[in-house]
């Protein structure tokens, strides 16, 4: 008797266990990830930043809902305010193709852009992200960055990373030269406390360049900054 039953069971495992797989393949999740938030310590005015993501979706479809924002601690203004919303979709084993739209609040005035780019992982699990952007005044954009982490101890990991924007034309406006117009790179070391939560300790560097740099000394601004950071990461 045990025979017929195995035999059964077996058959009925081989067509309702690869369903149920599939079924949990295509389940839809969600995951919230705040990558940074950060206080900065730095020469004149401190700023606080904040950059974060909403995934939802599953394995061949997903929808992300991000946010990048810094604030003087001085003045009480945001010195770069956007939002973004995209679909994103696999492409190979380690990147996605997304496109979507992207809205900068500040600085004034405020633009649209549209979106599209790849994420993904390089070798050596450097993560990478580029998009093109295309805004309501018919401006093209790039925008490219790169990190990864090395990890020191079962718990300690530096996070170094790179971030860089190119512009393919002026924009009087928003003060946005042509070319290499502002690149960022940072180092952290951060403490594994749970896998979804990490406070961290670092450096940050960001500094205006090429044209957008004349642009910011004719007003009298700075065009780079150096400052130390602290703050914590969190994902659920």
């Amino acid at each position: 008797m045990r025979w017929p039953v195995l035999a059964a069971g077996c058959v009925l495992a081989t067509f309702i266990l690869p369903a149920a797989a599939a079924e949990m393949d295509n389940m839809i999740l969600t995951h919230v990830s705040i990558e940074r938030l950060e206080y900065r310590v730095q020469d004149g005015d401190d700023v606080g930043f904040v950059e974060g993501d909403l995934v939802i979706g599953n394995d061949d479809h997903k929808v992300v809902l991000g946010i990048e924002a810094e604030r003087s601690t001085g003045g009480g203004q945001f010195e770069g305010s956007e939002v973004h919303l995209l679909y994103r979709k696999p492409i190979s084993d380690f990147f996605d193709v997304q496109a979507g739209i992207r809205h900068d609040l500040a600085p004034d005035p405020e633009t649209t852009h549209l979106a599209l780019g790849l994420t993904g992982l390089l070798e050596q699990w450097i993560e990478f992200e580029g998009n093109a952007y295309l805004s309501d005044d018919g401006d093209v954009a790039f925008r490219m960055e790169a990190e990864t982490e090395v990890f020191l101890t079962r718990r300690v990991f530096a996070q170094p990373l790179v971030e860089l924007d190119i512009s393919a034309s002026e924009n009087q406006a928003r003060e946005i030269g042509a070319g290499f117009s502002k690149v960022e790179a940072g180092l952290r070391f951060h403490y594994v406390v749970t896998g979804g939560l990490s406070p961290y300790v670092g450096v940050n560097y960001e500094a205006k360049l090429g044209e957008t740099a004349d642009f910011a000394r004719a007003h009298g601004e700075d065009t780079d900054a150096t400052s130390f950071v602290a703050g914590v990461r969190f994902a659920y």
